[in-house]
């Protein structure tokens, strides 16, 4: 299977966010952490079958959050860890994929989780794969990669790569990330306690994978993310963040056939609506204003109303209050 078309989408504060999307079915949005390329992704060596098989399942979602890969590179020295928010949310508001399976696996969990507390309805399924808490391999991940950055892209690549695999990966991080951007990023995604604190937030257990000989990440740390997110564990084979392929597909499946009944139930009356319009009727539900609601949203007023008459006609009601009975009625407020 071949990469898909780069799309362009621009955020609210003027990034340019290179997204992709291939296959069909149910859409999945993939944050991979290590390697972000939309294009080059597809011949990164253990990430390439990871694709290959959620294309062939789901409508697979890739983006390049600014600072990687064909995005905007220059994430600037004052940026903040919700502007990687906007990456996300300009890319789900141009497709309008409706609620969504999140998979997020090392410093995309981070990204994940935010987005999951910040918009819980929006997901079907969280998934989270082989990652850290803050303060692991602190040492490898900041003073290696400021003394040397091409030993430390070297030292990151799975023991199991042949030299030859080896090269290709860092030649391709090369060209995916720059280590100016790489410790920019890393201020504010890896504050200590950060990501333990919001994975007891979490208002969905996730399913966490972890790779079991991935030597940067011990089992250990996947057992303190199961932990703090009340998450179910599973391990997988393979040296590589994602691990193994076949295995982790099969433990998605088994995870996603075992949601609650009444929770399919609620996704498939909310498919009918796009994530943001769910998120504009819980707000309209709650009995507020059009513009309150482009304040909140941080979107046009124009906006609200494109989203207001969208809902008004995929679920036939004629106002507000049918509006709002027709989301009660359905769990959505």
């Amino acid at each position: 299977m071949d990469a898909p078309p780069v799309q362009y989408v621009t955020t609210s504060d003027g990034f340019r966010i290179a997204y992709g999307v291939s296959g069909s079915g149910t859409p999945l949005l993939f944050l991979p952490g290590v390697f972000y390329h939309v294009q080059l992704a597809w011949q990164y060596p253990g990430l390439e079958p990871w694709l290959r098989a959620l294309a062939e399942r789901f409508q697979l979602i890739q983006l390049d959050p600014r600072g990687t890969g064909m995005s905007s590179r220059d994430v600037g020295e004052g940026h903040k860890r919700e502007d990687y928010q906007r990456d996300i949310e300009a890319v789900l508001e141009r497709l309008q994929p409706g609620p969504f399976i999140l998979l997020a696996a090392s410093g995309g969990v981070d990204l994940a989780v935010d987005y999951a507390l910040a918009h819980p309805a929006n997901i079907v399924a969280l998934l989270l794969g082989t990652s850290g808490t803050s303060n692991v391999n602190t040492p490898l991940f900041v003073m290696l990669a400021t003394a040397d950055w091409d030993v430390f892209l070297h030292s990151i690549v799975p023991r199991t790569r042949s030299r030859e695999e080896a090269n290709k990966i860092v030649e391709l991080i090369h060209q995916a990330s720059d280590q100016r951007n790489y410790f920019l990023r890393r201020q504010v995604l890896y504050a200590p306690g950060e990501i333990e604190a919001a994975l007891e937030r979490l208002p969905m257990q996730p399913l966490v994978m972890h790779a079991r000989d991935y030597a940067l990440t011990p089992v250990e740390e996947g057992m303190k993310i199961a932990q703090h997110s009340n998450g179910r564990l599973v391990l997988i084979d393979g040296a590589d963040p994602w691990g193994d392929p076949d295995q982790g597909i099969r433990a998605i499946e088994a995870f996603l056939n075992e949601l609650p009944q009444a929770q399919n139930a609620e996704r498939e009356t909310a498919n009918v609506l796009s994530a943001r319009e769910i998120e504009v009727l819980r707000l309209l539900a709650a009995g507020k204003s059009n513009h309150e609601i482009a304040d909140e949203l941080v979107i046009s007023t124009n906006t609200v109303n494109r989203h207001v008459s969208n809902i008004y006609a995929k679920t036939g009601a004629a106002n507000r209050a049918q509006a709002t009975a027709y989301a009660k009625d359905n769990g959505l407020a």
